[in-house]
């Protein structure tokens, strides 16, 4: 899905103005698109903002993103500060992945 354009976005408004989209279309695209985006299983935290989940984000926390992080940001005003955030989420990570692997077997 490709996200429209301002002049789409009218259109679809005077669409619904003459009946030919129901009263939510425009609702029912940005619901659409947030799910194409996000996945249809996305988590969102309590203002309804989609939580990551993906590989690297807090809570799955991979090495090769801690890498990344020391290679391209060790002059960040925080570095230290993140890079030990980092770590805690990825000792937390690791240790949710071994009590899988444990249940798993």
């Amino acid at each position: 899905m490709v996200a429209k354009t301002q002049q789409e976005m009218d259109e679809m408004r005077e669409l619904i103005q003459n009946g030919e989209l129901p009263p939510d279309a425009i609702k029912q695209y940005y619901a659409d698109e947030r799910r194409n985006v996000f996945g249809f299983d996305h988590k969102v935290d309590r203002n309804n903002k989609p939580i990551e989940q993906g590989i690297g984000s807090p809570g799955n926390q991979t090495e090769n993103s801690i890498a990344a992080y020391k290679k391209y940001h060790a002059n960040d005003v925080d570095y230290e500060r993140t890079l030990a955030r980092l770590q805690k989420e990825l000792d937390e990570s690791n240790a949710r992945r071994a009590a899988e692997r444990r249940i798993d077997q």
